[in-house]
């Protein structure tokens, strides 16, 4: 064997299978296995130690480390490796076996595997590769110096592959939320979750805290109108549709839940999606399904709404009589008799179940803005004369909400 640097890792002992390195002491002798490379399979078996003249080798926590799935130390990605150190007790890796060291005390071997499954044991922590390298990632997103921070992404990111580990909250230091936003420009768009998670925040700061200036609740309003040009955006593009879109502006209101709030005269608070309202036959067939249905704030009433869509029919376009007497169109009438219905079977077959007077029923449907003026004409004479099903058209739905943003903007 040619002659060895002293205090350096070298090539100690090659086969047909596999390649051992050793560390060598001050004299170039070989004190410690420090790493074999397997030549006929993907394995590679990292041995940590330390090293001192006075001490000689001391054995690390975990004294050891195996790689599946790597042919050669070259190859292994860069966020386990230093050149051609494989190293725990740095950066990332040495956050996060501090943190395993707590759950998992006597750990002793750590295995980084590139295809198989993590498994956590008590002497033996295995990662599969891409989730070590999430865990890695979610440390490296927290850029501040705050250590309980990073504690929370590893665990967080932990406790997707092992239950041994448990989530924790993540709590919002001082200041973390002005530097985040400090990266940000003033052009804003806010979701209705943004815009709920601003409030909540909010309401969780002590009253003492808040100083409710004109600057606050100005602030308050341009959140407001951020999330309803978000609505309004939305709102249009379902207009656009031109098939039956009946489930997706089911799901819209479902989301948005106080456009359709805002129609009742009176407080109201949901109770179903698709409620049954009864009229099932003995063969529990046939029942009927209302879209949504509210309970006043009284609770001694319920109201019924139905959503077709914008692109039915309110009125024909061949006038009943000529020149500008028109007749509903059968998507109008037909949806009016199935609203009528709905409000019949819930009187008769849960009007004494639960408090049901005379149940106030709304039906959404068309866009008045596709009628001329002696359709319009027309058809607001129907609605107004229809005394039991309350008749309101998306189109007026969409000017409630910019009417809305109109108020918060002035």
């Amino acid at each position: 064997m040619e002659h060895v640097e002293p205090n350096s890792e070298a090539i100690h002992r090659e086969t047909d299978k596999k390649i051992e390195w050793q560390y060598f002491d001050e004299n170039s002798n070989p004190v410690h296995l420090s790493k074999v490379v397997h030549k006929d399979k993907p394995l590679i078996y990292i041995y940590p130690f330390g090293y001192s003249r006075e001490r000689g080798v001391t054995k690390k926590k975990v004294h050891t480390v195996e790689l599946r799935g790597w042919e050669e130390i070259k190859n292994i990605p860069t966020s386990l490796r230093s050149g051609s150190t494989v190293k725990l007790t740095v950066g990332k890796l040495k956050l996060l076996m501090n943190f395993i060291y707590q759950p998992f005390p006597e750990v002793e071997k750590v295995i980084v595997d590139k295809n198989g499954s993590s498994r956590f044991s008590a002497k033996t922590i295995t990662f599969n590769f891409q989730d070590l390298e999430r865990v890695l990632k979610a440390i490296s997103k927290e850029t501040r110096t705050y250590e309980t921070r990073k504690k929370t992404a590893i665990a967080n990111e932990l406790a997707k592959v092992t239950q041994k580990v448990s989530p924790r909250a993540t709590k919002l230091s001082k200041g973390a939320l002005s530097h985040h936003l400090s990266f940000y420009s003033d052009d804003v768009s806010l979701s209705e979750a943004d815009v709920d998670a601003v409030l909540s925040l909010i309401s969780l700061t002590p009253s003492l805290n808040v100083s409710v200036t004109e600057n606050f609740i100005q602030t308050k309003d341009k959140i407001n109108v951020a999330y309803l040009d978000d609505v309004i955006k939305k709102f249009k593009e379902l207009m656009k549709v031109k098939n039956d879109n009946e489930k997706n502006w089911q799901s819209f209101f479902e989301s948005h839940g106080w456009i359709l709030a805002n129609i009742f005269p009176f407080q109201v608070v949901l109770k179903g999606r698709e409620a049954y309202v009864g009229g099932k036959t003995i063969e529990n067939k046939e029942g009927r399904v209302v879209d949504f249905l509210y309970q006043n704030g009284f609770k001694d009433n319920y109201a019924l709404l139905e959503i077709k869509t914008h692109n039915k029919t309110l009125i024909r376009k061949k006038p009943y009589r000529a020149p500008d007497t028109f007749s509903a169109h059968e998507d109008l009438s037909g949806a009016i008799s199935q609203c009528l219905d709905q409000k019949s079977t819930f009187l008769t077959d849960m009007g004494q179940k639960y408090k049901a007077l005379d149940p106030k029923v709304i039906l959404v449907v068309g866009q008045k803005s596709s009628l001329d003026e002696n359709q319009a004409s027309c058809f607001e004479l129907l609605r107004s004369n229809q005394k039991n099903v309350d008749i309101v058209t998306f189109d007026e739905l969409l000017e409630k909400i910019k009417g809305l943003k109109d108020v918060l903007q002035t």
